[in-house]
């Protein structure tokens, strides 16, 4: 598996992202506590005006990785906390979360049978997320809504490992990589109270890593890797 910090252009891009993320939150936090709270399906209003347009949300689940992330790493809990704006059918959220998968073997030996000819040790690989979300809403009468979407941000992450390479010679890495992030997502809320609703959601995440080229004629100059990992959630959320 490849870990590397980002090119400067990936980089560039993911804090112009965390920027308006920022902005985002702010701006909103100021104008729903201007207003009074609403009745209504809680995530999403109708395209009939029902509904509260502020709403605040709360996430807990398990994250699984796939593919070689998945070799290495083990499915953890993932949390988040998001603040939604709803228009009409659709849904903007912002939103911030956190994951942690724990290595599945504390060491991987080169050779399972002769201990003496290396390994390599993982920590967590850690990341803390900030994305932006979109749904669109579908209503089933006053009780529930059905809702498909996407998130786009960026993870920030940290993973530390250490190498023995039977000979003597070790080689350690702690990097703190900026990823980014986009995942298809789809849910259904139920409704539990006028301001209050509890949702299922399922995810699909894709995690996109760019270095620098060696410069070589033959590099184009940078090498990109996905990560990918599936999500299943349990959402709460309080409208205003």
């Amino acid at each position: 598996m490849h870990h590397s910090f980002y090119s400067s252009r990936m980089a560039s891009g993911s804090k112009l992202l965390l920027t308006m993320l920022i902005a985002f939150i702010f701006s909103n936090t100021a104008a729903f506590a201007q207003r009074h709270a609403n009745t209504g399906l809680t995530y999403g209003g109708g395209s009939n005006g029902d509904g509260s347009p502020w709403g605040i949300s709360v996430s807990a689940g398990y994250d699984s990785p796939l593919g070689d992330l998945g070799t290495t790493f083990k499915a953890a809990p993932t949390f988040s906390i998001g603040l939604n704006r709803n228009f009409g059918n659709f849904t903007i959220s912002s939103n911030i979360g956190f994951v942690s998968f724990a290595p599945k073997q504390d060491t991987i030996f080169a050779d399972p049978l002769d201990h003496t000819q290396g390994y390599t040790k993982y920590s967590n690989y850690t990341s803390i997320e900030f994305y932006l979300g979109a749904a669109y809403n579908i209503s089933f009468g006053d009780k529930a809504k059905l809702y498909l979407g996407f998130n786009l941000g960026t993870y920030y992450t940290s993973l530390t490992y250490d190498e023995n390479d039977g000979q003597g010679d070790d080689n350690s890495d702690d990097s703190f990589n900026e990823i980014a992030y986009i995942a298809p997502k789809l849910g259904v809320n139920f409704m539990l109270t006028e301001n209050m609703s509890l949702g299922i959601e399922g995810k699909y995440n894709f995690l996109i890593s760019s270095a620098s080229g060696t410069g070589d004629a033959y590099d184009s100059g940078y090498s990109s890797t996905v990560d990918k990992s599936v999500s299943g959630n349990v959402v709460l959320t309080y409208s205003f």
